[in-house]
């Protein structure tokens, strides 16, 4: 009985605090960020949101335990969706950012997005924010434009965007190197607009090798205020 009570206790109080974060939020979207990594990603958009002087209250980048697969960020954003109506607030959007590389998930994670889409209103607002092959794509293109074509055959497709990255931030390393927001950030809107001319081209060749939608996000990040 008393474990019982405590438990009930917990629960109340964390429901409690919940719903005093959200009666601090902007007039604006709340939305939900989940990262495929746990350094790199998560770390670029927390200085990002930092920047853009966002209300924490708003923005909540949840942290994914459960494996970088993006199947697997998937589901932490779905989950975290459900939880988080169950608690009373409500997600105007929700951002998966995940790479293709050589993961075995990636069209299996698409499918489950565009099944939510289809679900409207009664589905999770979920959107895939995707690299191909990874998310040190974008941040190359902070430095110079590229369509060049990764996938070598053999190899890790993701080591040789580093290797191109290298020229520009020599001490960079996957998942090490710290501040890759301050040290790209004046650079922004040139990495934007080469990506939707990356985009362009890709859907001319109909590949999606090289690009990414991290754009998008930054760009929707960006107009949050306004």
């Amino acid at each position: 009985m008393g474990s019982e009570n405590l438990f009930h206790k917990r629960k109340a109080r964390s429901a409690t605090g919940h719903r005093r974060r959200l009666a601090k939020r902007s007039p604006y979207d709340r939305v939900l960020i989940v990262c495929e990594g746990k350094k790199t990603e998560p770390d670029y958009f927390k200085a990002l949101i930092d920047d853009l002087q966002l209300n924490t209250a708003n923005i909540k980048i949840a942290e994914n335990t459960d494996g970088s697969s993006p199947r697997n960020v998937v589901d932490v954003a779905r989950r975290n969706y459900k939880e988080d109506k169950k608690n009373g607030g409500l997600f105007d959007q929700v951002y998966c950012v995940f790479d293709k590389d050589k993961h075995s998930t990636y069209r299996a994670a698409l499918d489950i997005i565009r099944r939510e889409k289809k679900r409207g209103k009664r589905g999770c607002p979920i959107h895939a924010v995707t690299s191909v092959p990874c998310f040190e794509f974008w941040i190359l293109l902070h430095f110079t434009k590229t369509t060049k074509n990764f996938d070598t055959g053999h190899g890790s497709i993701c080591k040789n965007v580093i290797t191109d990255l290298k020229k520009y931030i020599p001490a960079y390393e996957k998942g090490e190197i710290k501040k890759i927001y301050q040290l790209v950030k004046e650079s922004t809107s040139q990495a934007m607009t080469r990506a939707k001319q990356v985009e362009q081209h890709c859907k001319s060749g109909r590949t999606d090798m090289p690009s990414t939608k991290v754009y998008a996000l930054v760009e929707y990040l960006k107009k949050l205020k306004s």
